[in-house]
């Protein structure tokens, strides 16, 4: 698995392919679901009647980039140094993805009545854009399933709860001039500065607004991630880029934080700017949108399979795949080995121990909820 660069800028297809030839050895078959332009593709499998309610494990094949310069190790070769698989996506999601592909023989062994599917989505670290479009093409396929359960790293303590994510891109175009003359042009930038404000504005106030002490922070947050326009210090710019995004807690609806926002305030810019250029515009886009997790409940045997720690928060403001199973009402939770710490960071690594401690895990679990 980490052999395969499958940062989310390129293809997974040569991944997809290899999981495809291995699970053939076991005369397993499985689907691909490609996106517009088949550059990438999620696949999904089943062990057993797909007839009958089972068990989901799910994961993303894709990774976040790595800067080899930052890097102890090729980020791509396996090291085991210290007891720790070091690699990247060895905690997010590949390690996750190993576990289930070694454990093929041990599930066909079982012969479970009801079936284990498998489903392993694209780009879900750029806004979950490959679960949707895989889950359309499972719900067409098989049974409604007991219970989804998506292998991100939680060192085994269940996540019954995210927030949701939306993120924006928010741009203003006005009129280039030299800057001597500044009221022959429309600065872009002057009025990107002012929707930030009013960001900002909004950021304080979910700051203090709704409270939910099962997540880190305990409140809805906005960020400004970047910005960029203009071209020199002697030209008025033109043109200005915002991008941003707001995580709500699961009960927060985005669309009534920001509905001042681009129903009036975004407008009042835009007649402010054409003011100084009758053909100034502001344009706005929804790029993304990761729906929130909010699971009730989930099978008791679950408690007695994972860690337990006092301290231990049932919500995470990352997101995940897991909303989007869950929206269309399937019971799903966010439970596997290793430590999200170790996500996204240079030197990422998994513990062998997690690994044994996810075979443990997953074996059980399966043994205690199929028929």
């Amino acid at each position: 698995m980490i052999s395969f660069d499958t940062t989310s800028s390129k293809s997974n297809t040569d991944l997809v392919d290899y999981i495809c030839d291995y699970l053939s050895i076991y005369n397993i078959e499985s689907q691909k679901v490609y996106n517009r332009d088949k550059s990438k593709a999620s696949i999904y499998y089943t062990i057993g009647n797909r007839a009958l309610p089972g068990l989901v494990f799910s994961a993303h094949t894709d990774t976040v980039p790595a800067d080899i310069n930052q890097w102890s190790y090729n980020p791509y070769e396996l090291n085991i140094q210290e007891n720790k698989y070091y690699g990247r996506g060895t905690s997010d999601m590949k390690g996750f993805i190993s576990l289930v592909l070694a454990l093929t023989p041990w599930i066909i062994s079982k012969s479970f009545i009801e079936p284990v599917h498998v489903a392993l989505s694209y780009d879900e670290e750029v806004g979950c854009l490959g679960v949707g479009p895989l889950i359309d093409s499972m719900r067409n396929n098989i049974c409604d399933p007991k219970l989804v359960i998506v292998g991100e790293p939680t060192d085994l303590k269940i996540i019954n709860q995210h927030k949701s994510c939306h993120t924006f891109e928010t741009e203003f175009y006005g009129k280039k001039a030299h800057s001597c003359y500044p009221d022959w042009g429309c600065n872009a930038i002057y009025f990107a500065n002012e929707f930030i404000n009013q960001l900002r504005k909004i950021e304080e106030f979910i700051t203090h607004s709704d409270e939910d002490n099962n997540f880190e922070p305990p409140y809805s947050s906005l960020n400004v991630g970047h910005v960029d326009g203009g071209v020199a210090h002697n030209i008025i710019p033109d043109y200005a880029r915002v991008i941003w995004n707001i995580r709500c807690l699961p009960t927060v609806n985005s669309q009534d934080l920001l509905n001042d926002l681009f129903e009036n305030i975004v407008p009042e810019i835009e007649l402010k700017m054409k003011e100084k250029y009758s053909d100034a515009y502001i344009s706005n886009k929804n790029t993304s949108n990761i729906l929130p997790l909010n699971q009730k409940n989930y099978p008791e045997i679950l408690n007695l399979l994972t860690k337990k720690d006092q301290n231990h928060k049932s919500g995470v403001s990352y997101g995940t795949d897991a909303g989007y199973f869950s929206n269309i009402g399937w019971p799903t939770i966010v439970c596997g080995p290793g430590k999200i710490e170790q996500a996204h960071t240079s030197d990422e690594f998994i513990k062998i121990n997690d690994i044994k401690d996810g075979i443990d895990f997953m074996t059980s679990l399966m043994s205690g909820i199929l028929a």
